[in-house]
């Protein structure tokens, strides 16, 4: 694996795993019902980081596309989960922002 993409990955398995909790501890809530677009956010990031993970893995023709869009639906779930007070949306949101820069720097420098 090129060394240019271990930044990259650290990030995109960072930011899937803390989505993954996330959403586990949302579902576990007692307010759950107002954290089902955080839940939803979290899932579809902690998906979208793992299909880029496959793929850079894989040296896919799509990972350029899936950068880009990795980079949005991070935007979205930690724009999502900053909304909330509970720490492991706030730790999610911080996740999915570094992952989200990650992503723009590998676009930007390749």
């Amino acid at each position: 694996m090129d060394e240019r993409y271990h930044a990259v990955l650290e990030k995109l398995w960072h930011c899937a795993l803390s989505s993954e909790k996330c959403a586990a501890a949302c579902l576990a809530s007692e307010r759950v019902g107002a954290l089902a677009t955080c839940i939803r956010l979290s899932q579809d990031c902690a998906d979208t980081c793992m299909l880029l993970v496959r793929s850079i893995k894989r040296k896919s023709v799509l990972v350029p596309s899936l950068l880009a869009v990795c980079d949005f639906v991070c935007k979205l779930c930690a724009e999502e989960c900053d909304k909330q007070e509970e720490d492991y949306c706030q730790q999610c949101a911080a996740a999915c922002l570094l992952c989200s820069e990650a992503c723009r720097q590998f676009i930007n420098d390749h």
